[in-house]
């Protein structure tokens, strides 16, 4: 948990910057961002002890049902939690008057983490590659269907990988990219794919942690900003039978510690 004083300086930087709202996000177990809205005024509290959340949500389905047998709901009495924001984590959003966001891990009790959380799970696999002295660098590529929301049909039909007029078919597409570089999401390249209405961007990767929190904000970027623009995106793997499956590829590096040199890499090979 951060300090009381960097919490406060942080707090009184937002102020200055005109924010009204924080939204604390947990990431599920299927990657979706389950959020309460913290008026900038309540901000410093609950950063520093803890904002009160359904313990058993990360044993929700992807439609918020809960899920028997979990071990998380029934058998602990249906117990809360509290999210612990990860201040390196911050980010204005965009796309959202006077708001920002940050990530937060979960916890019962002080010194008592939820160990099925998909944040303390890698986090725990992070320090084993630590205590080998080595860093992990990861890269994530990610293919999505846009869709018209009450149809889920595509917005054009054929395959039309790489063509300039389906690359940009909506001024929606123009506009995602620069709010994803607003929100610190590093472009790299953005392109339709192989089946119709089916795009894939490209982002840079990162270190550790931060890797993972890019790829959490790049997907749920997307389908907030595709909703709020009167549209569907989708990341399934396989949304219907006729249409190209969608790839979600991880891209893995070691790195030494300290030093960042690439391990895999032999300039002689």
């Amino acid at each position: 948990m951060a300090s009381s004083e960097r919490i406060s300086k942080l707090v009184e930087d937002l102020r200055s910057k005109g924010i009204r709202f924080i939204r604390f996000e947990l990431p599920d177990t299927h990657g979706t961002s389950r959020t309460k809205v913290v008026p900038i005024d309540k901000v410093e509290g609950f950063a520093s002890q803890g904002l009160n959340f359904y313990g058993g949500t990360l044993a929700l389905d992807t439609a918020a049902q809960v899920v028997p047998g979990s071990g998380l709901h029934e058998e602990l009495n249906y117990r809360d939690m509290h999210l612990i924001p990860d201040l390196d984590s911050l980010r204005i959003i965009p796309w959202l008057p006077d708001t920002a966001k940050v990530i937060c891990d979960c916890q019962w009790a002080p010194g008592e983490p939820i160990k099925a959380a998909p944040r303390y799970v890698l986090s725990a696999l992070l320090q084993k590659a630590a205590d080998a002295d080595f860093e992990v660098m990861m890269g994530h590529e990610y293919e999505f269907y846009l869709l018209e929301p009450e149809s889920r049909q595509p917005l054009f039909g054929g395959a039309h990988i790489f063509n300039s007029i389906r690359n940009q078919y909506v001024p929606f597409l123009d506009s995602v990219l620069e709010q994803l570089e607003a929100y610190g999401i590093d472009v790299i390249t953005h392109n339709c794919e192989y089946s119709p209405s089916q795009f894939e961007i490209n982002f840079g990767p990162g270190v550790g942690l931060a890797a993972a929190d890019k790829a959490f904000n790049f997907k749920n970027a997307i389908k907030e900003l595709a909703h709020r623009n009167g549209y569907l995106a989708t990341f399934m793997s396989k949304p219907a039978t006729d249409m190209a499956g969608c790839g979600g590829h991880v891209h893995m590096s070691l790195l030494e510690k300290g030093s960042g040199r690439p391990l895999f890499y032999d300039p002689e090979a």
